[in-house]
């Protein structure tokens, strides 16, 4: 997690991702220290955190529509505030705390470029259960779209972040959020990393790369609600051109390319049906996930790199 990041940006796009790539409005409340809401996204950008020094400790609360909201930071040992760093943000499910996820979705570890990780926790509910949502509420407003902006806003603003490099990670309900979070917030976001998840649709704003695991044999998160998800980040990319099955991280996945080679949907219907304990259980997080969500994230091209390209070549003497 200590190498160094590559650069990916050359000069001529930098100011494209200025244009079309920022975080909301929630940046200016934080900065002012008031609490945050939900609002749509601004352009501001995200690499504001350059070259300040980091907090510490880690941001471990937020305060979000006056509610205050526990977070693990995870930030690398040898943190360099000069050097562009991806953010994972990850979501954990009904049942299971975001401590818990940290150590089971195995995330950390495989990271071979400079991350920094959050796990923010979803509301408690009455019997040791969680939310991300309110009752009622559709795809396009879910109540947490406002923790993860103002996350991201709080991240932006602490650390030096790499604009084309934000992603989402959950599993079951949490899953069901990031892909949800992902069509909402797809001009933010570069991708997402889902495992058991369905999704709420709404009008997809942006594109992601998507990278969904499902077992056909899950009888918590059915099968049909993963192939949906698959589906619509299909059909919003325009992946149709179907590259044929590849392993990923010792998965059996399909991979479906989107025209301009920037936001695949690669999905993997794995049929690893027994826990790390020996247990039935096909809705549980398999060994090797995070490593492939890691390796998924860290394989992407700079999509705002790809678009000033395909914005030269289309360009009159391109």
């Amino acid at each position: 997690m200590g190498s160094a990041v590559s650069e990916r940006t050359t000069r001529a796009a930098r100011p494209l991702w200025r244009s079309w790539l920022g975080v909301i409005v929630a940046l200016l409340l934080l900065g002012s220290g008031a609490p945050a809401h939900a609002a749509d996204p601004a352009p501001l950008a995200l690499a504001q955190g350059c070259g300040r020094p980091a907090p510490a400790p880690a941001p471990s609360s937020i305060t979000v529509d006056g509610r205050s909201r526990a977070l693990i930071t995870v930030v690398p040992e040898h943190y360099r505030a000069d050097e562009p760093h991806a953010l994972v943000i990850a979501f954990h499910g009904r049942t299971s705390s975001n401590a818990m996820v940290r150590r089971y979705y195995d995330l950390e570890r495989h990271a071979r470029t400079p991350t920094i990780f959050v796990y923010p926790a979803g509301v408690r509910e009455p019997g040791e259960r969680y939310s991300w949502s309110d009752p009622g509420e559709t795809g396009a407003a879910l109540r947490d779209y406002a923790l993860f902006d103002a996350v991201l806003a709080l991240m932006a603003r602490s650390y030096c972040l790499d604009p084309e490099r934000i992603f989402a990670v959950g599993h079951s309900l949490g899953g069901w959020f990031a892909n949800s979070l992902a069509c909402a917030r797809g001009e933010v976001l570069r991708a997402v990393g889902s495992l058991a998840g369905g999704v709420n649709r709404s009008d997809c704003r942006g594109t992601v790369a998507a990278l969904l695991f499902h077992n056909p044999h899950d009888r918590l998160v059915a099968y049909e609600y993963g192939l949906e998800a698959r589906d619509l980040f299909r059909a919003h990319n325009r992946a149709d051109d179907d590259g044929g099955r590849t392993l990923l991280g010792g998965f059996a996945c399909r991979h479906y390319r989107d025209p301009a080679a920037v936001n695949p949907v690669v999905w993997c219907p794995h049929t690893r049906n027994r826990s790390r304990h020996g247990r039935y259980y096909p809705h549980h997080w398999p060994a090797g996930a995070g490593a492939a969500m890691m390796a998924f994230f860290e394989s992407l091209p700079a999509a705002a790199t790809a678009s000033a390209r395909s914005a030269l070549a289309a360009a009159p003497g391109g």
